[in-house]
């Protein structure tokens, strides 16, 4: 791939055409309609979640041709929705288009990305498992743990997400059922504290 001059997002297309995620150890993916119902999609949040393999790079394209109902685009937009899927086999076909939308969002955008995509997979393992073959992956509190792991450990999920190492003060309440429920309550209570921060 030609390089854009842009040394982070270089860097972030080599990954994608790696595919070597460094976040996404258990290559858990969403669909685009799920991730747009959920967040306020950006051009840097597709960047994040392609690059880390929780999307297909051709979800730029739908994102793109979703862009052109709005009065104004940048030309940048309208030459990648008219990409076919078909001619956008390789990641490297496509890049470019990303890293230079993604690249006008400001920095406070870019830092967001990264917590919109945890609560996106959060979001929906809690909804629907993670779709994963592992029987020890078929527990959604297995596979908290596991993006608590990948995201750097994340303090904001760490009273459901980290339960197996982190001490708590908190009283057992009597049955294994009781204090699984209290861990999917904090996920819930957590999910909620998103949406009224990325809807």
């Amino acid at each position: 791939m030609k390089p854009t001059g842009n040394k982070i997002f270089d860097q972030v297309s080599n990954i994608v055409a790696d595919e070597s995620y460094s976040m996404n150890t258990l290559r858990i993916s969403f669909p685009y309609e799920y991730a747009v119902r959920t967040i306020n999609l950006n051009w840097h949040d597709i960047l994040f979640a392609i690059s880390q393999g929780y999307m297909d790079h051709r979800v730029a394209i739908t994102h793109a041709q979703a862009e052109l109902e709005n009065d104004v685009y940048p030309q940048t937009v309208l030459d990648l929705a008219c990409i076919s899927q078909d001619e956008a086999v390789f990641p490297h076909s496509i890049n470019p288009y990303i890293n230079e939308l993604a690249g006008t969002m400001d920095e406070e955008k870019r830092r967001q990305s990264k917590d919109k995509i945890m609560y996106i997979l959060l979001k929906r393992v809690y909804e629907h498992g993670a779709g994963l073959d592992d029987p020890y992956y078929s527990d959604p509190l297995n596979v908290a743990e596991s993006i608590y792991h990948d995201f750097d450990f994340p303090e904001s999920i760490i009273r459901f997400a980290a339960w197996r190492f982190n001490p708590t003060n908190e009283p057992n309440l009597g049955t294994v059922e009781k204090n699984t429920a209290r861990l999917y309550d904090y996920w819930k209570k957590f999910l909620d504290e998103q949406h009224l921060a990325w809807a």
